[in-house]
Order: C-alpha cells, then sequence, then structure tokens
C-alpha cells in the first residue's frame, strides 16, 4: 500500500512539473528540406527539426505568446514561409489544398482565429478585384472587411491574435483614446502580453497628437544640411494651414499620394496651404530624387534614417504614409488625410 501511495504521489508531482506553457508544432509538408527552422518575429532562431517525408515537430515553452516564422531554410531558397502563433498546445502545420503556397496553421485559439480570419478576408479580397465587381459592390467589400476585423477582435479578446489584429488592422485608424477603451476589452493576462503593452505606449503618444492637441515641433536638415523646424513654417504669417507629411520614396502608397498633395498645393498654396514633408528615407540620393522628378515643391527635411526617427516617436508613426493638418494656432485639426479627401479638407476651409 506505501509503495502505491508513494508511486501515485510521484506521478501526481511529475504531472504539477509539466511546462504550462509548452507548444507543440506538428507538420505535414509535401516536398519541404530536410530542415525546418524556427524564428521569432524578428528573425531570431527558436529552434529546427529534422524533417522525415514530409513530418516534423518541434516542441518549445513560450514565456508568453508571441509571432513566430517557421520556415524551411535558414537563408534564401525556402520552399514554404508560414507565420503563426506560438502558444500553449498543439499547433498543426499542414500544405493547404487550395493554394500550393500558403499553409493552413491550425490546432489552438489564436492560429484557429488566424486562419478563419485569412479564409474569409481573402474572398472579399477576390471578389473586391474581380474586374466584375462594382464600384458599388467594392464600397460594400470594405465595409465588410472593417466589420470582419472588428468582430474577429472582439472574438478574440483573450488570445494574441485578437492583440494582433488591433495592433496592426485597427491601430492606425483609432485615436488615441479609442485604442486605450480597445486594450481595456482585452483579459489582463492579454494585457501584460508585449504587443498590447507596446500599443498602450503608442496609443499614450497618440493622444498627445490627436485632434485638438498641439502640434509637437520637428526640427532636421533639409537637403543643403540646414536645420528647419517645423514651428518655422507653421508661425510663418504667410501659412494658414501646414500639413505635416510622412512619407519615403520606397513607399508605393506614398507616391501614389503625390499627385493628390500637388493638385492641393498648386492651388491653395498661394491661399496659405504649406507642406512640412518628413521623409523616412534612409537614401539621400533616393529622396532627393523623388522629390525632384515628381516636382514636390514644399518644404523637406530628414535624417536619413528610416523609421529610427525622434518624429515618429513623437507622432506615434507606425506606418506611413502619415499625415497631421495644422492650423495657424498651432493645433492639430485632421490627420490622415488621403486621396482627394486632402483637398476637399482644404477647399472648406480656405475657400
Amino acid at each position: 500500500m506505501k509503495k502505491i501511495f508513494i508511486l501515485a504521489a510521484s506521478a501526481a508531482l511529475l504531472g504539477s512539473c509539466s511546462p504550462k506553457n509548452q507548444y507543440v508544432i506538428k507538420g505535414e509538408i509535401e516536398g519541404a528540406n530536410p530542415t525546418v527552422y524556427l524564428f521569432t518575429q524578428e528573425n531570431n532562431l527558436l529552434d529546427s527539426a529534422a524533417v522525415k517525408d514530409g513530418s516534423f515537430q518541434i516542441k518549445g515553452i513560450a514565456e508568453e505568446p508571441q509571432v513566430a516564422v517557421l520556415r524551411d531554410a535558414r537563408e534564401e531558397s525556402a520552399t514554404f514561409v508560414a507565420m503563426l502563433l506560438l502558444e500553449p498546445g498543439t499547433i498543426t502545420v499542414s500544405d493547404d489544398p487550395d493554394s500550393p503556397f500558403r499553409k493552413r496553421v491550425s490546432g489552438t485559439p489564436a492560429n484557429d482565429a488566424s486562419t478563419a480570419y485569412g479564409d474569409a478576408g481573402n474572398k472579399l479580397v477576390q471578389e473586391y478585384r474581380d474586374s466584375a465587381t462594382t464600384e458599388e459592390r467594392r464600397t460594400a467589400i470594405e465595409e465588410e472587411y472593417d466589420a470582419l476585423t472588428r468582430q474577429t477582435v472582439d472574438q478574440n479578446r483573450d488570445n494574441i491574435f485578437g492583440a494582433l489584429l488591433l495592433a496592426q488592422q485597427l491601430g492606425f485608424d483609432l485615436s488615441g483614446q479609442e485604442l486605450l477603451d480597445e486594450i481595456a476589452k482585452f483579459s489582463p493576462e492579454m494585457q501584460q502580453n508585449q504587443i498590447l503593452v507596446d500599443l498602450k505606449e503608442r496609443a499614450e503618444a497618440k493622444m498627445k497628437t490627436d485632434i485638438g492637441q498641439p502640434y509637437i515641433d520637428v526640427v532636421q536638415p533639409d537637403a543643403d544640411g540646414n536645420e528647419v523646424s517645423l514651428k518655422s513654417v507653421v508661425e510663418n504669417p504667410d501659412n494658414r494651414y501646414v500639413l505635416l507629411d510622412f512619407w519615403a520614396s520606397w513607399c508605393g502608397p506614398c507616391m501614389g499620394e503625390v499627385p493628390h498633395l500637388k493638385k492641393t498645393y498648386d492651388e491653395f498654396h498661394k491661399k496659405g496651404f504649406e507642406i512640412f514633408g518628413v521623409t523616412f528615407d534612409d537614401n539621400r540620393e533616393d529622396w532627393l530624387d523623388a522629390v525632384k522628378e515628381n516636382k514636390m515643391n514644399w518644404v523637406h527635411v530628414g535624417l536619413l534614417n528610416g523609421f529610427d526617427n525622434q518624429a515618429a516617436k513623437d507622432y506615434a508613426v507606425n506606418g506611413i504614409p502619415s499625415n497631421f493638418l495644422i492650423d495657424r494656432e498651432g493645433k492639430i485639426v485632421a490627420k490622415n488625410l488621403r486621396g482627394e479627401a486632402l483637398y476637399e479638407k482644404i477647399a472648406e476651409l480656405l475657400q
């Protein structure tokens, strides 16, 4: 009896020592290379495993849920790359029968939610891109996509996918206070996750540059190396409204905004509209060539350090193009005016 009790106690002790945050990744990938590698989002190697007949398995501990990348080559020539979310449980990675390039990731709440969202979103995107789709339907699709995103965030307040979706999809458009309100709806445990910790910091910075707040000065060198301040432009008596515009020559959407910026600038500059462009380029020639070739005849400054720019931190800029409209009193009166919205806003203010 005593021996049985000791064995039972030992079993209980062993069971209690099983890692709480253990994940297991099981893969079935046809044609995979002999070794698969698991990386953090920052490309740091976490683990690797041998592949036999397309099958592999990786076990590990995630101190907190995190984004990871699985691929079957350390550098180039990978036959597959899959993003997955490391969290407790068994994560399955398999071929997608509908696509030779995509891999299906499932088995845990966050990965199941990510796959379901991706499937639903892809259907909407394919319909949107279909040449037979009417403009009226495209407008409806945009609304459906937004509703899908918001609903998915609401359904995943207790896992990393909800946090990731909030940060990457909704974080750009929401104000600082709106972001803080959204973060507060997550479980206490998820609020401690690094994604939401970073997002909260960004939201608090955003609050300082929400509509109605005073602008934060930016002082950076122009093409000639002379320090130019945003303050000097805002306080110039000839300027009634100044658009602080964050952009880069390598950014396709940024360059897509240039015709709208030029149209608005050319029509309203003499009436008091100015643009203060802050580049996130890291190559001087690319920056200046873009300015010259596109005849962007407004104020331009930049540190040429990419996103490693104090102005990006001050204005909580995590993506470009991004802009802030500042009035003569130094108040931010509008944000992220894209396309015709910029022209319409300036026409309303200056005509």
